[in-house]
C-alpha cells in the first residue's frame, strides 16, 4: 500500500473509533450546568439574593425590557438578547463564546436539544485527534508512532469525557492551539505568520488560560534553528495573536460594563501570587497524574470511586524527568521539549490562577503534548521490537482506562451526570403542570438542567427559579438560608422544590445541600407551608440522586 493510502486508511480508522466511542448516548447522559447554559435560548432565572427585603433577580430578569446587551453573574456573563434568542458573547470573563457558535450552528442538523450540541463537540474532538496526528508527523514521528499518538488521544478518558459534552469553548481552544503548533512547525512565511497569529488569537479568545500551554510550546517552535525566520515574522504572529484578544477585551469592557466579579482578571489575586507560587510543584504533580491517567479525577466525579493518583503520577513524572534529561543532553525530540515547556508553564500559571492543585483544568490542554513526548521517547529506542512492545503495552493501558470510564458511567452516582434521574424528575414536573414561579431549584448544577430536558412551553413560559446564590451560607449557621426561604415563599408560589441528595464534587464551593434542606424544613412552618408529597429519583447506580418536594399552597 502506498504511503498516502496507508495514511488515509489510518485516519479513517481513527475517526471511526472516535465516533464509535463518543457519538452514542448524546441525548441520554446527564446535563452539566456549565455545558448547557451557553446554548440556552434565554438566560435562566437566577436569584441574586433573598432576605427580609425581598428577592432580587440577576440580570436580565431584573428589568422589564430584556433586549440588547446584558452582563450578569450567570453563564454566559455577557450576551446579546435578540427577539428570537440570546446570543452569548463571553461565557466567562476569560472565555468567549467563539467555540460555542459551532454548536449553535451545527446542533440543529445534528439532533434536537442537548444531543445536537454534544455531537458538535464530538466533531471538535475528531478535529483535535487529526491535529495531533498532523503535529506528530510535522515533528518527525513516523507513521506508526504518529498513529499511536493519535490513538492514545482517542482512547483518553479525558478527551472522551469532554468530547461528549457541550464544552465547545474548552475543546475549541485546544483545537486552535494544536492548529497553531502544526502551522508553526514549518518555517514561517508572511502568510503563515498571519494565519498563525489568527489561530493564537482564536485559541486565547476561546479560553485565555490556554496561553499557559500554547505560548511556551509555540516559542520553542519559533526559535528552533530549523524554523528560525528572523524576528519580523514571529513578531507579526505573536503580536497579532495578542492584539486581537486584547482589543476585543478592551472594546467589550468599554462598550458594556461587565457584572461585578466577571471581568477577565477580576479573580486573579495579585497580592497572593508570591504565596501561590509555592503550590506550583503540587500543581505540576496533579497535572502529571491527570495526563497519565484522567480516571484519577473522573472516577470520583462520575461515581464517587477512589482511584489512586500514584501510578499516573509516577509514570507522568518519569516521562517529564526523562524528557528533561534528554533535553539536557541535546537528544530530546521536539515533542519532549514542547511537553516540558508547557508542563512547567502550566504548573506556574495554574498555581497563580487557582492556588489549588486539585484544579486540573490547565492540564487538559497538556495531554496531547504528553502523548507526543512519550511517542518521541519510544522512537529513540534502538530495538524496533522493544518499541513495538512498549507501544502495545501503553495503548493497552490507555484502552483499559477508557473502558473503566465507560463501565463506570453505566452506574453513575452523581446527580450532575445522571441522565436517568434528571429526565424522570422533569417528566414528573411536566405531569404536575407547573405554573410560573412554581419550581424552585437549590444548587448550582440544577441551572439549565431542567431547561435542557423540559418541553419548549415549560422553558419559555414557566422557567424554574434557581435559588442557589440566595441559599449560600454566610453566617456559619442556617439563619441566612432560612431567611432566604421565607423571602422566596413570599415572592413565589414555590409549589415544587428540587433537591440534590447524591454526592457531587462540584457542589461544595457553591451550595451546602444538607444545610439547604435543613433550612427549608425549618422555614416551612413559619411560612404556613408543609410537604404534601415527596418523590425521590435514583441515579443509575441505584443510590439517591435527586428529590422533588411538593408543597402545600400558600395560605
Amino acid at each position: 500500500m502506498k504511503p498516502l493510502a496507508r495514511t488515509a486508511a489510518l485516519l479513517v480508522g481513527l475517526a471511526a473509533l472516535h465516533l464509535a466511542l463518543a457519538w452514542p448516548g448524546a441525548g441520554e447522559r446527564g446535563v452539566i450546568a456549565e455545558e448547557i447554559t451557553p446554548y440556552l435560548p434565554r438566560h435562566p432565572v437566577v436569584l441574586a439574593s433573598a432576605d427580609a427585603g425581598g428577592v432580587r433577580l440577576l440580570p436580565p430578569h431584573d428589568r422589564p425590557d430584556r433586549r440588547g446587551f446584558v452582563s450578569t453573574a450567570q453563564w454566559p456573563n455577557l450576551a446579546y438578547i435578540g427577539d428570537a434568542r440570546t446570543w452569548p458573547v463571553l461565557i466567562k470573563g476569560h472565555q468567549s463564546a467563539l467555540g460555542t457558535y459551532l454548536g449553535l450552528a451545527a446542533a440543529p442538523a445534528l439532533g434536537d436539544g442537548i444531543a445536537g450540541v454534544r455531537r458538535s463537540s464530538v466533531l471538535l474532538g475528531l478535529v483535535l485527534v487529526g491535529l495531533v496526528f498532523a503535529l506528530a508527523r510535522r515533528l518527525g514521528l513516523g507513521l506508526a508512532l504518529a498513529g499511536a499518538a493519535a490513538l492514545a488521544c482517542v482512547l483518553s478518558p479525558g478527551l472522551l469525557f469532554f468530547a461528549r459534552t457541550g464544552y465547545g469553548f474548552e475543546l475549541a481552544s485546544r483545537v486552535a492551539m494544536l492548529a497553531a503548533l502544526v502551522l508553526a512547525a514549518r518555517p514561517l512565511t508572511t502568510a503563515r505568520s498571519l494565519g498563525l497569529g489568527l489561530l493564537v488569537a482564536a485559541a486565547i479568545l476561546c479560553r485565555a488560560t490556554i496561553a499557559a500551554t500554547l505560548l511556551p510550546a509555540l516559542l520553542l517552535l519559533l526559535v528552533h534553528p530549523d524554523r528560525r525566520a528572523g524576528l519580523r515574522r514571529p513578531a507579526l504572529a505573536l503580536g497579532l495573536g495578542a492584539a486581537v484578544p486584547l482589543l476585543f477585551a478592551l472594546v467589550v469592557q468599554a462598550a458594556v460594563p461587565l457584572h461585578e466579579g466577571t471581568a477577565p482578571a477580576a479573580k486573579l489575586p495579585l497580592a497572593d501570587l508570591a504565596q501561590r507560587t509555592a503550590t506550583a510543584p503540587a500543581t505540576l504533580a496533579a497535572q502529571l497524574a491527570w495526563v497519565a491517567d484522567p480516571d484519577t479525577v473522573l472516577l470520583p466525579l462520575v461515581a464517587d470511586l477512589s482511584r489512586s493518583p500514584l501510578p499516573g503520577l509516577v509514570f507522568g513524572t518519569a516521562v517529564l524527568a526523562l524528557a528533561l534529561a534528554r533535553w539536557w543532553r541535546a537528544r530530546a525530540g521536539d515533542g519532549e521539549c514542547l511537553f516540558v515547556a508547557a508542563a512547567l508553564g502550566n504548573a506556574l500559571f495554574g498555581a497563580w490562577l487557582y492556588g489549588d492543585p486539585q484544579q486540573f483544568q490547565l492540564g487538559m490542554a497538556l495531554e496531547p503534548l504528553f502523548v507526543l513526548a512519550v511517542a518521541h521517547q519510544l522512537q529513540s529506542l534502538r530495538s524496533p521490537r522493544l518499541a513495538g512492545l512498549a507501544v502495545a503495552v501503553l495503548l493497552g493501558a490507555r484502552a483499559w482506562q477508557c473502558g473503566t470510564l465507560l463501565t463506570t458511567e453505566r452506574a453513575v452516582g452523581n446527580p450532575m451526570l445522571s441522565g436517568e434521574s434528571q429526565r424522570e424528575l422533569v417528566a414528573a414536573l411536566v405531569e404536575r403542570h407547573p405554573a410560573p414561579g412554581d419550581i424552585v431549584t437549590t444548587t448550582y448544577n440544577h441551572v439549565g438542567m431542567l431547561e435542557a430536558w423540559a418541553p419548549h412551553e415549560m422553558q419559555s413560559t414557566h422557567p424554574p427559579i434557581h435559588a442557589y446564590r440566595a441559599l449560600r451560607r454566610g453566617r456559619g449557621d442556617d439563619s441566612g438560608a432560612i431567611a432566604a426561604w421565607l423571602a422566596i415563599f413570599r415572592a413565589y408560589p414555590a409549589r415544587f422544590v428540587v433537591l440534590s441528595t447524591g454526592p457531587n464534587l462540584f457542589d461544595g464551593p457553591f451550595t451546602d445541600n444538607e444545610a439547604t434542606g435543613r433550612a427549608l424544613f425549618s422555614a416551612l412552618p413559619a411560612a404556613g407551608r408543609q410537604i404534601v408529597a415527596r418523590r425521590d429519583f435514583t441515579c443509575e447506580s441505584g443510590d439517591p440522586c435527586l428529590a422533588l418536594l411538593e408543597l402545600s399552597p400558600r395560605p
